[in-house]
């Protein structure tokens, strides 16, 4: 009851996939097509951490911030610039996160998502 929750959360252009990984409840999230971007996974800040926060909202099961694992899944040819992965982070802790990591790879799994939230150094 007092654990804390590791929540993973996946961005698409048209989506947000949120899943506790402790629980397996998962939610998936349209995003707002009036607010993006052909270039960019978070166009409006704003109207993001707003859908991100109520998913997370729906998912966690405990009293303590949740470390919410963040994974970019398009628009990421050549890698994850600064200023796209400080948005994740800051998208994250916006969405509740005690910590908010930022992961780019292939999907992952439940114990590869606690290990990737475990060893993020920032």
């Amino acid at each position: 009851m007092f654990s804390q929750d590791s929540i993973y959360v996946q961005v698409f252009r048209s989506k947000f996939v949120v899943r506790n990984v402790d629980s397996g409840e998962a939610i998936e999230i349209s995003r707002d097509q009036s607010y993006a971007s052909p270039r960019m996974l978070v166009a409006d800040f704003t109207m993001a951490q707003h859908q991100l926060k109520e998913a997370v909202k729906s998912v966690r099961r405990g009293l303590r911030a949740p470390a919410i694992l963040i994974h970019p899944m398009e628009l990421i040819e050549g890698g994850i610039t600064q200023v796209e992965y400080r948005t994740f982070v800051e998208l994250g802790l916006g969405a509740g996160a005690s910590k908010s990591s930022v992961y780019s790879g292939a999907p992952l799994s439940g114990d590869g998502i606690k290990k990737a939230i475990r060893e993020y150094k920032h």
